[in-house]
C-alpha cells in the first residue's frame, strides 16, 4: 500500500474514532463507578481515560504525516515545473521542508514527552488508588456495589467493543505506514480487559456468592496501571540507546508491547518464530514439523485447555485433612480419609479441605504473655500482656483468713470478689467437618473461618467465666488447677456438643493464674505469711512426733495411750457422779500402765524408776523398823551395855578420820567460850544408877 496522504488521512480518522470510543467507554465506566460506589469501576475508568492522550497524539502525528505527504507531493510537482529552473526561485525548495521538520520534531520530542506524561499519570494514579483501595480489599472495609447489573452490561459492551476495535486497529498496524496504531490497539485492548475484569468479578459475586475477586479487583487495576507506567518508562530508556536507520521512526514509548501482543497474538508467534530461526541459524519455521505444529496450534491449545480443565476433576486430601465434596454449591458427602478424590470439573464441583485431624488451639480468658522468646520467668509484679487488666476473671475471695474482715464478708455474701488473670488454652480437633462448616454460614464467604473461631472462643469463654466464678482465689492459685482444668474440658465439650459444632476437645489447661501486678505485692505478703504459718505448723507437728516417739517409743502407740488416758479421765469424772465403779477405774489404770510399759519410752522408764524407788523406800523403811525393834529388845535386855555400845559407836563414827591423842591428863573442851573438863567418872556411876533404876523399875 502506498504511503500517501490519503492513507495517513484514514489513519487520522481511525485515531479520532478510537479517541471517541475510548472516551465514551471511560466516561461511562466513570459514571458507573461514581453512582454505583464501585472502586473497581473508578480505577478501571482512570485506566481507560489515560489512553485518551495516546489516541490524541496518534491523530496529531498521522495528521502531520498527511501534511508532510502533501508537502512532498507539492515539492515534487514544483521540481518538475519550469519555474524551478529560474534562479530567482533557487531557495524555494528549502522552504518546502516545513511540515517534514515539524514531523521530525513530533517524533523526536512530542511523542517521548507524551509518553513520559502518560507514564507518570499511570504510576501516580496507580499508587494513589492502590493505597486508597487497600481497606476495600479487607472483609471489614468491603461494601458491595449496588449497580451490579449495570457493571455487567457496561463491562460486556466495553470488553466486546474494545476487543473488536483493538483487533481492527492491530490489523491496520501491520502496514508499515500505520505501525504507530499498535499503541492505539494496546490502549483499546486495555479498555477491553478492564471491562472483562468488571464482568468476571460481578458475575462471580452474583452467581457464586464469592466477593474475593470483586474486593481485590481495584488493587489489580491499580497495579496494572503502575506496571504499564513502568513499562513505558523502560521503553523510553531503551529508545535512547536503540540504533535506528536513517528515516526510520521508532515506536513511541507509550506503545505497550504486552497489550499489543494481546491485541495481535499472531505477532507474538512471528516474534517467537524469528527468535527460533536466529538461535538455530537456519529457517526452522519452514520445516514440516514447525508448519504442522503451527497449523495445529489452535487444536493443540484447545486440547491442552481441555486437558487442564479435565485435571480439575481430581483433588488431593492430605493425611491430616478431611474434605467436603460440593457440587453446584450443594454438599454431597464428607471425605474422612486422605488421598485422591474424583469430583466434577471446575466450576461445577469442588472439594473443600480442612486440617481437621490437626490439633488446633484457641486462647480463652486472659491472653498469653506477649513475648514468647523471653528466657527469664515472668513475675507477678510484671505486666504479662497488653491491656491485661481488662481481661481479668471474677473469682471468689480467699477463704484462708477466717478471722479477717474479707473472709467474714465473703461468708456473709456481702459482694466481695477477687480478680485474677488466668490463661486457659483449649486444644481441639474437628470430629465432624460437615457440622463444623455449618457454623457461621451467615458470615461472608472469605471470613467464615474467622467467624467460626470467634464463635467457638465465645462459647468456651462463657463456660470458663461462669465456672471459674465458683472457685476461690486460693483454689485457682493452689493445687486444684488440674481438677478445675478437667472440669472445664468436660463443660466446654458439652457446650460445643449443644450447638452441634462437631468439635472434640482434647485438652484444656489452666496456666499462668496470677493476680494483677497492682495487687501482686499484697498477694505475695499473704502467701509469705501462709508459708510461715505452714512452716510453724510443720515444726510443731515435728515436735509432737518427736515427743510422742520419745515418751512412748512409737507415734501410733502414743496416740493410743493418749486415747486411753482421755478415757480414764472421763471414767474418773463419771465416778464422781456414780457413773463408774472404782474397780472399773482401777482396771483402766492398769490397762494404761500396761500400754505405757509395753511402749518402752521415757514414760515407761519413769514408771520403772518410780516403781524401783517405791520398793527401795518401802524395803528401807521396813528394814529400819525391824532394826528399831531389835534395838529396843537389846536395850531392854542390857541397857548399860547398849548405851555403852551406842556411845562408843558414836565416838567411833565421830572420830573416824581424825587424830586421837591419849594423855595422862584430862583435856579441856571449849564449849561456848568456856573451857570445861569432861567428866567420865559418871559413866560407871551412871551405869550403876541405871542398873539400880532398872532393877527398881523391874521390881
Amino acid at each position: 500500500m502506498t504511503a500517501d496522504h490519503l492513507s495517513y488521512k484514514r489513519a487520522t480518522s481511525v485515531a479520532l474514532i478510537g479517541l471517541a470510543i475510548q472516551a465514551a467507554f471511560g466516561v461511562a465506566v466513570l459514571l458507573y463507578g461514581i453512582f454505583g460506589k464501585d472502586p473497581a469501576g473508578l480505577a478501571g475508568s482512570f485506566l481507560m481515560l489515560l489512553g485518551l492522550p495516546i489516541w490524541f497524539s496518534l491523530a496529531l502525528v498521522f495528521h502531520q504525516h498527511k501534511l508532510e505527504r502533501i508537502e512532498r507531493m507539492e515539492a515534487e510537482a514544483y521540481l518538475g515545473s519550469a519555474a524551478a529552473q529560474a534562479s530567482v526561485f533557487e531557495e524555494v525548495g528549502a522552504d518546502q521542508q516545513v511540515q517534514a521538520n515539524k514531523l521530525a520534531w513530533m517524533h523526536r520530542w512530542f511523542l517521548p514527552a507524551v509518553s513520559l506524561a502518560v507514564a507518570g499519570g499511570y504510576i501516580g494514579l496507580g499508587v494513589v488508588l492502590f493505597l486508597r483501595n487497600q481497606d476495600f480489599a479487607t472483609p471489614d472495609g468491603f461494601v458491595k456495589p449496588t449497580l451490579a447489573g449495570w457493571a455487567i452490561g457496561l463491562g460486556v459492551m466495553v470488553a466486546a467493543g474494545g476487543f473488536v476495535f483493538a483487533r481492527f486497529v492491530a490489523g491496520m498496524a501491520k502496514q508499515p505506514m500505520w505501525a504507530l496504531l499498535h499503541a492505539g490497539s494496546a490502549a483499546a485492548v486495555g479498555a477491553a480487559l478492564t471491562g472483562a475484569g468488571l464482568v468476571a468479578a460481578h458475575f462471580i459475586s452474583a452467581a457464586l456468592k464469592q466477593d474475593v475477586v470483586l474486593r481485590y479487583l481495584p488493587l489489580v487495576f491499580s497495579g496494572a496501571m503502575v506496571a504499564l507506567g513502568a513499562e513505558m518508562v523502560l521503553n523510553f530508556l531503551l529508545n535512547l540507546y536503540r540504533p535506528r536507520k536513517p528515516g526510520e521512526w521508532l515506536r513511541p514509548a507509550f506503545d505497550s508491547r504486552v497489550l499489543a501482543f494481546v491485541a495481535a497474538p499472531d505477532r507474538l508467534a512471528e516474534s517467537i518464530s524469528d527468535a527460533i530461526n536466529y538461535q538455530f541459524g537456519f529457517n526452522v519455521s519452514s520445516t514440516w514439523f514447525y508448519r504442522l505444529v503451527s497449523r495445529s496450534m489452535v487444536s493443540l491449545v484447545v486440547l491442552a485447555g481441555v486437558t487442564l480443565w479435565g485435571m480439575s476433576m481430581f483433588s488431593i486430601v492430605k493425611p491430616d485433612e478431611k474434605g467436603l465434596k460440593i457440587i453446584n454449591g450443594r454438599l454431597v458427602s464428607q471425605i474422612d480419609r486422605g488421598g485422591l478424590v474424583l469430583k466434577w470439573p471446575w466450576p461445577f464441583g469442588e472439594v473443600e479441605t480442612f486440617p481437621a485431624l490437626a490439633v488446633n488451639q484457641m486462647q480463652v480468658a486472659s491472653p498469653a504473655p506477649d513475648d514468647k522468646d523471653r528466657k527469664k520467668p515472668i513475675l507477678w509484679t510484671e505486666e504479662h500482656s497488653e491491656n491485661e487488666k481488662a481481661r481479668l476473671m471474677i473469682v471468689q475471695p480467699s477463704r484462708a483468713g477466717a478471722g479477717s474482715d474479707t473472709a467474714g464478708a465473703a461468708d456473709r455474701g456481702d459482694g466481695v470478689i477477687s480478680l485474677l488473670a488466668a490463661e486457659v488454652p483449649v486444644h481441639y480437633t474437628v470430629r465432624d467437618l460437615k457440622a463444623y462448616k455449618m457454623l457461621a454460614q451467615d458470615a461472608p464467604g472469605d471470613d467464615r473461618e474467622s467467624m467460626r473461631q470467634e464463635l467457638l472462643k465465645a462459647l468456651a469463654a462463657g463456660v470458663v467465666t461462669e465456672h471459674l466464678g465458683s472457685y476461690s482465689a486460693d483454689e485457682m492459685l493452689g493445687a486444684r488447677r488440674n481438677e478445675i482444668a478437667g472440669t472445664l474440658k468436660r463443660l466446654i465439650q458439652a457446650e460445643f456438643d449443644a450447638v452441634g459444632a462437631g468439635i472434640e476437645v482434647t485438652f484444656v489447661g489452666l496456666a499462668g493464674a496470677h493476680p494483677h501486678m497492682d495487687v501482686a505485692s499484697s498477694y505475695l505478703r499473704v502467701f509469705g505469711a501462709d508459708q510461715e504459718r505452714q512452716a510453724q505448723t510443720e515444726a510443731a507437728r515435728k515436735a509432737e512426733i518427736e515427743a510422742f516417739a520419745r515418751v512412748a517409743g512409737d507415734v501410733d502407740r502414743a496416740r493410743r495411750i493418749l486415747a486411753e488416758l482421755q478415757k480414764l479421765d472421763a471414767m474418773k469424772q463419771a465416778q464422781e457422779n456414780g457413773g463408774a465403779t472404782p474397780e472399773e477405774v482401777l482396771r483402766q489404770e492398769r490397762a494404761v500402765m500396761e500400754l505405757i510399759v509395753a511402749a518402752g519410752g521415757e514414760a515407761a522408764e519413769k514408771i520403772s524408776d518410780a516403781t524401783a524407788y517405791r520398793w527401795e523406800r518401802l524395803l528401807g523403811e521396813r528394814g529400819r523398823a525391824v532394826r528399831s525393834e531389835g534395838q529396843i529388845a537389846l536395850h531392854r535386855a542390857a541397857p548399860d551395855a547398849y548405851r555403852a555400845e551406842e556411845y562408843l559407836a558414836a565416838l567411833r563414827e565421830a572420830a573416824s578420820g581424825a587424830r586421837v591423842y591419849i594423855t595422862p591428863f584430862v583435856p579441856k573442851i571449849r564449849i561456848n567460850k568456856e573451857e570445861i573438863a569432861p567428866d567420865v567418872s559418871g559413866f560407871a556411876a551412871g551405869s550403876t544408877e541405871g542398873e539400880g533404876e532398872d532393877e527398881g523399875t523391874d521390881q
